[in-house]
């Protein structure tokens, strides 16, 4: 089916995908306000890059540890707009019949994807800043990178799976 032949429909947002939107800007307000916290405390040179054992290899302004958040946030609105157009989208098995539980498990997915993203890039600011900060001492390593791999491509495998169930 092309995509020009596809069912435009108006699909409300499920509970779970309001929650996760909720969430989401929660949790970057949380992340500005631990930045504006932290803000005086923090080094004029800051860790930008870290290698895969955790440790920086690159470093710039204060002003750095803004850009993951400004980053992720605009990943987030975008990733929500897209989320308004699910007809589209790249389908397998879509037809008349199937279109809407298509739509929204295939929103639901970028939904979700949306949200793991934006935790990642807000996790990264806070590294940035718990890395900084003097007074204490961490050692971050490869771990979250690996972790969020699995659970963003766990997380498309299993609305890919779940798309075929649907037909």
């Amino acid at each position: 089916m092309e995509i020009k032949d596809r069912p435009k429909l108006t699909i409300p947002k499920t509970l779970l995908e309001k929650t996760l939107d909720i969430t989401t800007i929660i949790l970057f307000i949380i992340g500005m306000i631990y930045c504006l916290q932290q803000w005086m405390t923090l080094p004029d040179q800051i860790p930008i890059h870290f290698n895969m054992k955790g440790q920086p290899d690159g470093w710039g302004g204060k002003w750095g540890v803004w850009l993951p958040l400004v980053i992720g946030l605009i990943l987030w609105i975008g990733i929500s707009q897209l989320e308004k157009y699910p007809h589209t989208y790249n389908y397998l098995n879509l037809n008349m019949e199937n279109a809407e539980r298509q739509y929204k498990n295939a929103r639901l997915m970028i939904n979700l994807m949306k949200t793991e993203i934006s935790i990642f890039f807000i996790y990264i600011s806070w590294m940035i800043i718990e890395f900084s900060s003097a007074d204490k001492v961490t050692h971050h390593n490869w771990l979250p990178v690996v972790i969020f791999i699995i659970v963003l491509f766990s997380s498309i495998g299993f609305f890919i799976y779940r798309s075929f169930k649907l037909k």
